[in-house]
């Protein structure tokens, strides 16, 4: 039913690719969706990580000290301990990239990406 709705030549080229390398096309697509999707989370917590760069001072006077969860550049949850909003976030948004970071003086947050690696 899915593979119907793929572009034929795309599809051709799968087949081909998976011919060559002795493997399902399935295998072949789900590593593609895999890495697009990898990419769109990458790209979404970079945006989450502008808007934490331009609300800072704001970030700091409420949440200094506090782990937050950054999602279309609102603070969606805090708390002073990682895992347990790791928990929370990854039940409420399972399927969708939320940055958590620490907030701190200085507005430039090392980013430690979990949760989203490629198998």
């Amino acid at each position: 039913m899915g593979l119907t709705l793929i572009n034929p030549a795309l599809y051709q080229r799968a087949e081909k690719l998976a011919q060559e390398q002795s493997t399902a096309i399935t295998d072949i697509l789900n590593v593609a969706l895999r890495q697009y999707f990898w990419e769109l989370d990458r790209r979404k917590i970079a945006e989450e990580s502008a808007c934490y760069r331009q609300q800072h001072s704001q970030l700091c006077d409420q949440y200094l000290g506090y782990y937050i969860a950054m999602h279309n550049g609102e603070v969606v949850d805090h708390d002073k301990d990682f895992k347990q909003l790791h928990a929370r976030v990854q039940q409420h948004w399972p399927d969708t990239a939320v940055m958590i970071t620490l907030v701190t003086k200085q507005a430039m947050p090392t980013l430690e990406r979990r949760g989203f690696r490629m198998e």
